[in-house]
């Protein structure tokens, strides 16, 4: 294959989901339009490495389902791995409210979607859906270009309804497959890391009795943690915590060995805190990166601090973010 090599975009259906794939010479992108629009897989071409998490049951619990009639409860039901949007992660609109057990709607439906450039240098495509229950209306384009390990991501959201939203909001790209083993390290910038779950088990202790380095993490057996580093397969570890206090919006994962790495860019004013979710059993293997806009476990504590944002009836807001790949040889 030559450096020259066009972008494409293929439309195809894994257990009755319908995808879109988009490859340049470096990457295959596969999107899953017929579910969240969720990233399903991302793959380095010339490692033949997808960087995302698969379970093992993979997008086989969906076959026989049809999601416009009868969509998930949540966005981590039937969970196959990848990267979903968790919006909204929690939510308050009027006298209705989303929670962790119903969040991430964006997530659990069909959306439509149209192909808006297919050329050799650019492939990109626009997917759409109004949220059931929350009156939103949300916009993603997808795109490659030729020779560039980066997908680029940007997102429009509307409030379609009469009166505010109060919501949370979260990227949930859970990383493993090839690239994840004991020898990643994950980068981010200077931060503190916070329990949120802690702090919500005691409500009106000060925010921070529940910070600390993130090179020091106390796990609850009183051990000292690194969360820089990935523990290996059989250390059978669940971990979650955010990071705030964030001076900039980038976070790495690099696996030194393999010589390859995953850069993650996004906007400080959209996602100023970055949630960190370790997963190591024998069913999954994953650490997950996720830009946030939210600090805390229960959307109480969100509203309390400020932690969430808010739109009008009418108002738009729109970001951008990027996911890439990239080889090290140090």
């Amino acid at each position: 294959m030559s450096n020259n090599s066009p972008c494409t975009i293929a439309e195809t259906a894994v257990s009755n989901i319908k995808m879109l794939v988009l490859e340049n010479i470096l990457l295959k992108i596969s999107i899953l339009t017929g579910k969240g629009a969720d990233l399903y897989e991302f793959i380095y071409k010339p490692l033949d490495m997808d960087v995302l998490l698969k379970t093992g049951a993979g997008l086989e619990g969906f076959r026989g389902r049809n999601l416009a009639e009868q969509r998930l409860g949540m966005y981590s039901e039937l969970y196959a791995g990848g990267w979903q949007d968790c919006l909204p992660h929690r939510a308050r609109y009027g006298s209705i409210e989303i929670t962790q057990d119903t969040g991430g709607i964006a997530a659990t439906l069909p959306w439509e979607y149209e192909i808006i450039e297919n050329t050799a240098d650019k492939a990109a495509v626009r997917c759409y859906i109004q949220l059931p229950e929350i009156p939103m209306y949300v916009e993603k384009t997808f795109m490659i270009r030729q020779n560039d390990p980066v997908l680029y991501i940007g997102e429009r959201i509307r409030n379609t309804g009469n009166s505010a939203i109060a919501f949370t909001w979260t990227q949930h790209p859970a990383f493993g497959g090839q690239f994840l083993d004991e020898h990643v390290t994950v980068e981010v910038p200077d931060c503190i890391a916070f329990h949120p779950r802690q702090y919500a088990a005691a409500p009106g202790s000060g925010l921070g009795s529940y910070e600390e380095p993130i090179d020091r993490i106390t796990l609850p057996s009183g051990a000292a943690r690194n969360i820089r580093e990935v523990l290996p397969r059989e250390a059978h570890e669940q971990l979650f915590l955010v990071l705030k206090n964030i001076s900039e919006p980038w976070a790495r994962l690099v696996n030194r060995k393999k010589g390859v790495g995953v850069s993650l860019r996004w906007k400080l004013d959209a996602f100023p805190y970055i949630r960190y979710w370790s997963s190591i059993s024998d069913d999954i293997y994953t650490v997950a990166i996720e830009p946030s806009n939210d600090a805390f476990a229960s959307l109480d504590d969100s509203l309390t601090h400020g932690t969430f944002r808010e739109l009008q009836p009418g108002e738009e807001y729109a970001t951008d973010f990027s996911c890439g790949i990239f080889e090290t040889t140090v």
